[in-house]
């Protein structure tokens, strides 16, 4: 059972296919309702089954597709929303599902970003783009009021992945730093998606699915100064370093 108290209880089968919503409060919305069940429960889901998850906003670029994982606030979203109205398809947002053999492919989720109001207003002109789809009493779903904003509906090679750490200097400077394998094994640990953590066959699956991972994806760290104004020179950055390639 994943329970999320005063609101509603989801039970899960123990082969993840089939899920019943329990103890709805009446007084949040069926939207309330509809975000927990896509973005909290559904990549648990996903792991119950056999498959591997990040909480990970993702782009599509010519390089690849690029995810930013980092703790709750850490900008994914926003950055994600600047390279998505700069013309970069959106591939997910929270949650990045990984899949293929030789070649580590990422699986495009939904169209929609969840975005706080100043995140909205710090993108500027190009937010006509984007329409208010949920009233949630946390962050907002946008998605695209017309075709200026694209989204990937087929997987795709993934190409980096970025672990976003925010600097609380908004003078910082942004930085695009290589990690040790290990530190790049933990930065990916840290943001998978596990269901039931005294499951040790899903743990060494898991261990040993990421450990792959980073040893075929480049992982970095990106430092991000606490400012909106930065948002249009970590792009640039980003993407002159997957030119690099």
């Amino acid at each position: 059972m994943l329970s999320f108290p005063g609101v509603a209880d989801f039970l899960v089968d123990q082969r993840g296919r089939k899920i019943d919503c329990r103890n709805g409060s009446r007084d949040f919305s069926l939207d309330i309702i509809r975000h927990l069940l896509i973005d909290q429960v559904l990549p648990l889901v996903i792991n119950l089954r056999g498959g591997e998850a990040l909480h990970a906003t993702a782009v599509a670029t010519p390089r690849g597709v690029c995810a930013f994982t980092g703790p709750a606030g850490s900008g994914k979203s926003t950055l994600a929303a600047s390279f998505v109205l700069s013309g970069y398809p959106l591939v997910c947002d929270d949650c990045l599902t990984l899949g293929g053999g030789q070649t580590v492919m990422a699986v495009a989720g939904y169209p929609g970003l969840r975005l706080w109001e100043d995140s909205i207003r710090a993108l500027g002109a190009a937010s006509r783009h984007l329409k208010r789809s949920a009233n949630h009493a946390t962050k907002p779903r946008w998605r695209s009021r017309s075709d200026a904003v694209s989204f990937c509906l087929a997987a795709r090679p993934l190409a980096r992945v970025y672990l976003i750490k925010r600097s609380r200097r908004p003078s910082a400077r942004v930085q695009i730093r290589d990690l040790s394998p290990g530190g790049a094994l933990m930065g990916l640990l840290e943001a998978a998606y596990r269901l039931d953590t005294t499951d040790r066959e899903m743990l060494r699956r898991q261990f040993h699915f990421l450990a792959r991972v980073a040893e075929g994806v480049p992982i970095k760290r990106l430092v991000m100064p606490d400012s909106f104004s930065s948002l249009a020179d970590v792009r640039q950055l980003v993407l002159r370093d997957l030119a690099n390639d």
